[in-house]
């Protein structure tokens, strides 16, 4: 453990011009509002929100959506579900540049940074939209559960005064405009005002997934989905250190025309 976190300040110092201030939040676990990167392009994040230094090493430096998973292609389409401040989407275009990144942002207080991190960092790979994933097509606010910027709720009415657009899994497609997804992040909360979500599409080819750690995500998501996707797709689960949480991958091992109909209309039951 002690070599592991050796090893995460070094990273930091080697891949960001605030690094050593980095080092320093992490050792007193200080939460930070911005990392800068070599080139002078900053990332920011709500101010004490706390989260972004633990993302950053995650998702910056371990790579834990794609490591040894997948590297974005010429002309592939990346969705990033639970954008966040936009550390992923940014992070996996500047592999890339010649990939396309959808970013989904719904959580109104998170997404002007959204907006303000893709701008300065990679206007021309990235583009955001705030939008929620969810059982069909709606509209609903996603508000935050807890202190943490990273958990948040959707909670679906149509007739909220500043509400955002909701799709299902399908609506993607068309958000993207693009008739084959590459790589789908789906890093989100369960909306809170329905006990089951139906998802449509060919693929999943990532799921992050919480078994019932959350106040505001109690349902246990990896054995329905270990369940519904082990006929078509190579799974692999990879823990994380907190209980209950970790990754689900997902690839794909049938063409497209072999893929059975009924996957169109996944069910997963959400329970306590």
């Amino acid at each position: 453990m002690y070599l592991k976190s050796v090893l995460q300040m070094a990273s930091l110092m080697l891949h960001f011009r605030n690094g050593r201030t980095l080092v320093e939040r992490m050792r007193a676990a200080q939460p930070c509002d911005e990392v800068v990167l070599w080139d002078g392009t900053r990332i920011s994040h709500p101010s004490g929100g706390g989260g972004l230094l633990e993302v950053v090493v995650e998702l910056w430096l371990e790579h834990a959506y794609t490591a040894g998973f997948y590297r974005p292609a010429d002309g592939g389409v990346i969705i990033d579900t639970g954008a966040n401040v936009g550390i992923f989407a940014i992070q996996i275009a500047r592999q890339n540049p010649r990939c396309r990144v959808i970013a989904l942002g719904p959580f109104l207080g998170n997404f002007k940074y959204l907006e303000a991190n893709v701008a300065r960092a990679c206007p021309e790979t990235v583009t955001y939209c705030d939008v929620a994933l969810g059982a069909g097509f709606s509209r609903g606010q996603t508000q935050a559960a807890s202190s943490p910027s990273l958990d948040h709720v959707l909670r679906v009415d149509p007739a909220a005064a500043d509400s955002t657009p909701v799709v299902p899994l399908s609506g993607l497609f068309d958000r993207a405009l693009a008739q084959e997804i590459d790589f789908l992040k789906v890093d989100i909360e369960a909306p809170s005002t329905t006990s089951c979500r139906r998802f449509t599409g060919p693929a999943w080819p990532i799921q992050a997934y919480r078994d019932g750690v959350s106040r505001s995500n109690r349902a246990r998501t990896l054995a329905p989905l270990h369940r519904v996707l082990t006929p078509t797709h190579e799974i692999t689960v990879r823990p994380s250190k907190m209980e209950g949480c970790g990754i689900l991958l997902a690839r794909c091992r049938l063409a497209a025309a072999d893929i059975p109909a009924d996957f169109n209309t996944l069910q997963l039951q959400e329970f306590e």
